[in-house]
């Protein structure tokens, strides 16, 4: 099991080369059979990045999730009570980005790596991250 941040999710659908040679393989391990989570916050980011037109989708944000969301792996995790106080109280070093805690603390609830590319996640020493 392994959790997309953003951009991992974005380049993964596009198979863009920006996703790692790594990233890719832990992403595709999962394939068939396995759990690739995406958070909540990935589906509220990638609505923002369109609306403001930062991500040229060709269909509308919750279209391209229904599509994404159709791939056999892909299982959506909400934003619940409970990753949202464990965001709150994440262990030092606090990390700046609510987006950062916020998939930090999905990442922990479900005991999986965080496939990102972002350095203050990779650098926090309290989640797994690939890259």
């Amino acid at each position: 099991m392994v959790l997309l941040d953003t951009s991992a999710l974005i380049w993964w659908v596009n198979r863009h080369a920006e996703l790692s040679v790594r990233a890719l393989a832990a992403i595709e391990a999962e394939r068939p059979g396995g759990a690739i989570l995406i958070s909540a916050v990935s589906a509220w980011e990638v609505a923002t990045f369109a609306s403001r037109g930062k991500l040229g989708l060709k269909m509308e944000p919750s279209a391209w999730l229904a599509c994404i969301g159709a791939i056999p792996e892909i299982r959506f995790v909400p934003l619940d009570n409970e990753i949202a106080v464990q965001s709150a109280a994440l262990p030092a070093p606090v990390l700046s980005s609510a987006t950062a805690r916020l998939l930090a603390a999905t990442a922990r609830r479900f005991g999986c790596a965080l496939v990102t590319k972002v350095p203050a996640l990779r650098e926090y020493p309290h989640v797994k991250t690939v890259w």
